[in-house]
């Protein structure tokens, strides 16, 4: 494998995911005026035109959005919200690529503006619509211990130079979360790049140490936040005297190395746990047997480390626990494994496809965390990590399926119930776990900020939407 600042070569395979479609239209963002009216740093924001019905908290006359009339029909919008809460990032096309813009989640106001960023060229599977292949760049937040940062990657392929072929890659350019003025550059880039030129749906996770991208083969690259390419397939987490490789479907880069599924195996989910760092068998919940012994008839007991992440979000990591006839899933510390709740309950997994999704599928809605901290939701489940406390919203007979996609500070949830449409729209108290259903045509926020609530959909018309509402006081 060859390994470089400006290329990693590795065989790619798994999954990473947008969560709504767009139309296609001519044009760049729109709004009541230009997405970048006003310039960086001005005080003009974008107007609110769109009219939507949102849940009773959301003031659906305040706020302000802009138009994707770019974005290709059945691609999902790129976006993320700054880890703080107070800033909303996302992508416009112009004739010379793509900009990041960043405005304040209250105001609108643009804060900053990046300088064009040309993606890779699209493979033939992207340039057909009918594939449903990821074909425009995303988003990811990037946490980090001083400052953090928003990712913009994008699948495609490149090459060197005209006198080389084209290679496929995962191309990724980071921008400071907290920057301002126009024509910012990315502080660090960098390539994943497949030495064959096949790429079998990348994945690809965001977390503290920059983008990580792994392989069907156990292959696994780290781009940080610098540009340093790093070849991080050798990692090794250490469960029960035994060496496993890095999990191609659920892969972070922590603080102190790569934080990884064991492999699975007879009684246990196979454990977790950080390359050279901690492991799932030393921080189990309570009441929680860190080691699964089973019964072999004829070759004697097997022995599992319990455990498996399904899903991850800031500095936290969501794990799945064997116990009895009843599962426990569990937060933990992304940095130490320390568990900071638990809910009575499995978590759905997680599944991050290259591919977008059909709209019916919500298995890529991922993990959320509160403007605040405070909370976390993944699936139904819903966490208080100040109490520890964990509830499971979809629990019970016949209950209909819950997936939550953001969660206020006020410790409210919203989501969608049922896997079949037409779905739910439904509110959650993490207080107390339970579920309430809104009116059928309520639009739920997919992201909550300090104050408002981020909204992607259609508003009525032919292109998707991004629209901040503000929270009610």
């Amino acid at each position: 494998m060859r390994i470089g600042k400006g290329a990693a070569s590795v065989l790619l395979a798994g999954a990473l995911a947008g969560m709504v479609s767009g139309c296609e239209s001519g044009g760049g963002a729109t709004g009541g005026q230009s997405a970048h009216g006003g310039g960086a740093g001005g005080a003009g924001g974008v107007p609110l035109k769109s009219r939507i019905t949102a849940p009773a908290a959301f003031d659906s006359a305040k706020g302000w959005e802009v138009e994707a009339g770019w974005l290709p029909q059945g691609q999902p919008l790129p976006y993320a919200v700054s880890g703080k809460g107070d800033a909303v990032a996302y992508l416009d096309k112009t004739a010379r690529g793509y900009v990041l813009d960043v405005r304040d989640a209250s105001s609108g106001r643009l804060l900053s503006t990046s300088k064009p960023w040309q993606g890779p060229k699209l493979t033939k599977e992207q340039s057909d619509e009918q594939s449903g292949a990821l074909a425009v760049p995303q988003i990811a937040l990037i946490p980090g211990a001083q400052r953090d940062y928003f990712a913009v990657w994008a699948r495609g392929e490149a090459r060197k130079d005209e006198l080389h072929e084209y290679k496929e890659v995962v191309a990724v350019a980071f921008y400071p979360a907290d920057a301002s003025g126009k024509d910012v550059s990315p502080v660090g880039a960098g390539n994943a790049e497949a030495p064959d030129g096949e790429f079998d749906r990348p994945s690809v996770f965001p977390g503290p140490g920059g983008l990580v991208v792994t392989s069907y083969g156990g292959d696994s690259i780290l781009v940080a936040p610098d540009g340093k390419v790093t070849d991080t397939s050798d990692a090794k987490v250490t469960l029960n005297g035994k060496a496993a490789d890095p999990d191609y479907l659920m892969s972070f880069q922590g603080p102190a190395g790569l934080v990884t599924n064991g492999e699975e195996g007879a009684g246990g989910d196979g454990g977790f746990g950080a390359d050279g760092g901690w492991r799932s068998t030393k921080v189990a919940p309570p009441g929680v047997e860190a080691v699964r012994k089973e019964e072999n008839v004829g070759f004697g007991t097997d022995e599992t480390p319990n455990g498996r992440i399904v899903g991850a979000v800031g500095d936290h990591v969501i794990a799945n626990w064997l116990k009895g006839p009843d599962d426990v899933s569990a937060v933990h510390d992304l940095a130490t494994g320390a568990v900071q709740a638990t809910a009575p309950c499995r978590t759905k997994e997680t599944e991050y496809g290259a591919d977008v999704p059909d709209p019916k599928n919500l298995a890529d809605v991922r993990p959320a965390l509160s403007p605040d901290g405070r909370y976390l939701v993944k699936g139904g489940s819903v966490f208080d990590l100040k109490t520890g406390k964990g509830r499971c919203t979809d629990s019970g007979e016949d209950a209909r399926k819950i997936t939550l996609a953001a969660v206020g500070d006020d410790g409210t949830a919203y989501g969608l119930a049922g896997e079949d449409t037409p779905r739910t729209p439904v509110s959650v108290s993490v207080a107390t776990g339970a579920a309430k259903p809104l009116p059928e045509a309520t639009v739920t926020p997919d992201a909550l900020t300090r104050g408002a609530g981020v909204f992607v959909t259609y508003a009525g018309t032919d292109s998707m939407h991004l629209i901040v509402l503000d929270l009610k006081n």
